[in-house]
C-alpha cells in the first residue's frame, strides 16, 4: 500500500516538472488585429514584434521589445512561461534569454525604444559595423538597461506618417477629380447622343 502511495507522488511530482519545464511555441501576429498589450497599437508582423506566453497558454503580444520590458516591469514575471523576441535579419522567433541586442536612440522602432534583436552576435556586429553607430547588448547587459523612449524620434516618426497620409489623400483626391471630370465628359458624350435620336 505504502509502496503504491509512493508511485503515485512520484508520478505526480514528474508531471509537475513537465508541466515547468514546458515552452510554450510562440503564435503568429495576426496582422491588423493583434494589439500591444502595453501601448494599445497594432502589432506589426516584422523584427519589432515580440511576444510572451503566461503559464495559462495565453499569448501577449507588443509592438516592440521596450514595451514587453516595461510589461514585465510592471507585473512581474510569476506568470510568465516565456519571452519571444524576432530576428532583425531573418524575422525568426528567438526566445529572449538567447538574443543578442543592439541599441541606440537612432535606430527606428515602433515605440522608440531603439532596441533590435539577433540571432546571432555575428549578425549583431555586422549590423553596428554597417551602421556606423549602436552599442551591442547581451542579455545579461539588457537587464541593466534603461528603457528611454526618444521623444524626438517618436515626434519626427509621428510626421513623417503624417505627410505620407497627406500625400495619400492629395492622390486621392486627384483621383476623385480626374474620375469626376471623365464622368462630366461621359455624360455629355450620352447627352450628344440623345440630340441626334431626337433630332435637335
Amino acid at each position: 500500500m505504502k509502496k503504491g502511495i509512493f508511485i503515485v507522488m512520484v508520478m505526480l511530482l514528474l508531471a509537475a516538472c513537465g508541466t515547468k519545464d514546458e515552452v510554450f511555441p510562440p503564435e503568429d501576429i495576426q496582422i491588423g488585429v493583434d494589439r500591444c498589450v502595453h501601448c494599445n497599437m497594432l502589432v506589426p508582423d516584422d523584427f519589432n514584434a515580440t511576444q510572451l506566453l503566461l503559464n495559462d497558454g495565453r499569448s501577449l503580444k507588443f509592438d516592440d521589445i521596450g514595451c514587453m520590458v516595461e510589461w514585465a516591469n510592471d507585473n512581474g514575471m510569476d506568470d510568465v512561461n516565456v519571452r519571444y523576441v524576432r530576428d532583425y535579419v531573418t524575422e525568426e522567433w528567438i526566445v529572449m534569454e538567447n538574443a543578442t541586442f543592439v541599441y541606440h536612440k537612432e535606430y527606428r522602432t515602433p515605440m522608440a525604444y531603439g532596441v533590435y534583436s539577433f540571432s546571432s552576435l555575428e549578425d549583431a556586429e555586422s549590423f553596428v559595423i554597417e551602421q556606423g553607430k549602436g552599442e551591442i547588448l547581451s542579455y545579461a547587459a539588457l537587464e541593466g538597461h534603461i528603457w528611454e523612449r526618444d521623444m524626438e524620434m517618436m515626434k519626427k516618426m509621428k510626421e513623417e506618417m503624417g505627410h505620407h497620409h497627406h500625400g495619400h489623400e492629395s492622390e486621392d483626391h486627384e483621383d476623385n477629380d480626374h474620375d469626376h471630370e471623365e464622368e462630366k465628359d461621359h455624360g455629355h458624350d450620352h447627352g450628344k447622343k440623345d440630340e441626334k435620336k431626337t433630332g435637335h
